[in-house]
């Protein structure tokens, strides 16, 4: 395979990534529900004549259960988790949609090779190492990681079959984010937040180029590497961006990196050359 073929959806993993980092500063003074329907509305509002222009078919019907599935419950429910049982435990059970999501791309027709259910794993152990921290471990944090990673492997599913279905990838990151935003928007009324006020205050900051980037055209970028190299090998491409998070963390914001860090880099490295062997 072509090293061009792996560019989209590791430009995917950069661009995730840095929005990953970058999250952080809106989350310590917003609420996390409050900052994921933000990413929704400015991204809907940058993709929407785009979409339009392009066209929708009966795929955005299966783009609109993949923002359902991945960002309206699946990233809810990771934020929730990391409140209730901390980012290293959290982190590597939801990061099991990925095995999933290759166990899943069979039933679209993808053949399922032991060094892809490796490659999974070893992503896993890595992200583990990655977000290794002292925390608690309860019982509503683990199912809430488990919830994630059902639901973030049923969403990146639905991606393939949406472009199976001959839907654009602009037209996919637009009707996921559509789809969330009007679900986040209700769940933010119930909750009291205030979103009027979260809209002034982000507005004019790098919040909407960031969400556009992250939920525009890294999804775009994600979907269009489905189509090149399938489903199964996108999701372990893009694996690896808890390893890109944290050396960009360590350079924006001065993380330190740890010997665990540094061999739980090595882990993904690893798993990821596996699963193109």
């Amino acid at each position: 395979m072509l090293i061009i073929n792996v560019a989209p959806a590791l430009s995917t993993a950069f661009i995730w990534a840095w929005a990953s980092v970058t999250y952080k500063d809106f989350m310590r003074k917003l609420n996390p529900l409050t900052v994921n329907f933000l990413r929704m509305l400015y991204t809907a509002i940058a993709l929407a004549i785009p979409a339009a222009l392009i066209g929708l078919n009966t795929g955005a019907i299966w783009g609109s259960l993949s923002g359902l599935l991945s960002l309206a419950i699946g990233d809810s429910m990771y934020l929730m988790s990391i409140n209730y049982t901390g980012v290293s435990v959290a982190a590597p059970i939801s990061y099991s949609y990925i095995p999933l999501s290759v166990l899943m791309a069979t039933l679209l027709g993808e053949p399922l090779t032991m060094l892809k259910v490796a490659s999974g794993l070893l992503i896993m152990l890595g992200v583990y190492m990655l977000s290794r921290e002292r925390t608690r471990v309860t019982l509503k944090g683990v199912a809430l990681a488990l919830g994630t990673a059902v639901a973030w492997a049923l969403g990146q599913t639905m991606i393939k079959v949406a472009d199976v279905n001959g839907l654009n990838p602009v037209s996919i990151a637009f009707v996921r984010v559509a789809t969330a935003g009007v679900i986040l928007l209700l769940i933010n009324h119930v909750m009291r937040n205030n979103l009027a006020t979260a809209i002034k205050e982000t507005v004019r900051t790098r919040l909407p180029l960031v969400a556009i980037l992250d939920l525009g055209l890294g999804v775009a970028l994600f979907a269009y590497s489905v189509n090149l190299i399938g489903l199964g090998l996108t999701v372990i491409v893009t694996g690896c961006m808890p390893l890109i998070a944290q050396v960009m963390a360590k350079f924006m914001i001065g993380e330190r990196i740890t010997l665990t860090k540094l061999t739980g880099a090595v882990v993904i490295v690893v798993a990821i050359t596996t699963a193109f062997l």
